[in-house]
């Protein structure tokens, strides 16, 4: 049983590829459906319809080996068979007046192109190998399963154009109306080519932008340790700090204590000392003052001296 890859991871990131691709290459709006993907303008669209087997799903490999078509194969054909159930490609817009072979001009309509081929009629008519050494010759790299699956793809869209001259003469995807067909096929590869080119370099933009974005990040989260370490240590300092004041207020209201009590020894040393002075000096007041009033004894009589030599 077979069904489309509705939802599925294997057709989100195929048709992002391809629809990126196509959006760069043509320039044109995107719509993403459940089935593939479609890209046009207001007028003209083409529609890219790729069902896998639901019983192979599609596995996605990374390819590193040399870039030519017989290694691309040996390393992803075999996975690419086996998922791969069928591929359908459509156009449908509004196409310019023309005028036919009985010189008739007929007016704009709507009208749609559409094509189903096989694998097998795909591969009948551009060769796989043939196909993707011509696309490797011009410059573009396959490097995972996807772009290989990718770019088999657009086998079935230029078929659609072979097969229908009138959208070689519409304009479609910016390719110049040419009645000569192996002009056309050319300037539909080219059309590939450069979009392919575009692709790698918006890669390439994008692993630089995430890169930036990363080292951005690193140096973010870089300068937040710095901050938050900073912080921390100002934390500490204050804290120190903090824990010195109150060590030096607990100084000084030790040593204003202290000055208290020395204050008192020394009020409490002066009185005392006022107190004995006091004392000493009433006691010398009181001696003075017994001594002035105590009553004084007659002094006895002295008896003459004679003179020398009397004897």
């Amino acid at each position: 049983m077979k069904s489309i890859f509705h939802g599925r991871k294997a057709l989100a990131r195929l048709s992002l590829f391809a629809t990126l691709g196509l959006a760069i290459f043509w320039g044109v709006s995107i719509y993403l459906s459940a089935y593939g993907h479609e890209v046009g303008s207001p007028n003209m669209q083409l529609r890219e319809h790729i069902e896998l087997d639901s019983e192979a799903p599609f596995v996605y490999k990374k390819y590193t080996g040399p870039q030519n078509a017989q290694e691309l194969m040996k390393a992803l054909d075999a996975d690419y068979n086996k998922s791969l159930a069928k591929t359908s490609v459509s156009v449908s817009g509004k196409f310019t007046a023309k005028t036919t072979s009985a010189g008739k001009v007929t007016g704009a309509k709507t009208t749609t192109y559409s094509s189903d081929l096989t694998l097998s009629e795909i591969d009948a008519r551009y060769p796989r190998a043939e196909w993707l050494q011509l696309l490797l010759d011009k410059g573009i790299t396959i490097d995972d399963s996807f772009k290989y699956a990718s770019m088999l793809s657009k086998r079935y869209t230029l078929a659609l154009l072979e097969d229908n001259p009138d959208l070689q003469q519409s304009g479609f995807l910016g390719i110049p109306p040419t009645d000569d067909w192996e002009t056309y096929k050319a300037a539909y590869i080219d059309k590939l080519v450069n979009d392919h080119a575009k692709i790698q370099e918006a890669t390439e933009q994008i692993a630089r932008g995430k890169k930036a974005v990363e080292r951005a990040k690193a140096q973010i989260e870089q300068n937040e340790e710095h901050a938050k370490l900073a912080i921390e240590r100002s934390k500490e300092a204050v804290e120190r700090a903090k824990t010195q004041i109150q060590h030096s207020k607990e100084q000084i209201e030790r040593a204003m204590a202290q000055l208290e009590r020395s204050m008192e020894q020394l009020k409490s040393a002066q009185k005392a000392l006022n107190s004995q002075q006091l004392l000493h000096i009433k006691k010398q007041v009181g001696g003075i003052q017994e001594t002035l009033s105590a009553p004084q004894k007659p002094t006895p009589p002295q008896e003459p001296i004679p003179p020398q030599g009397s004897n």
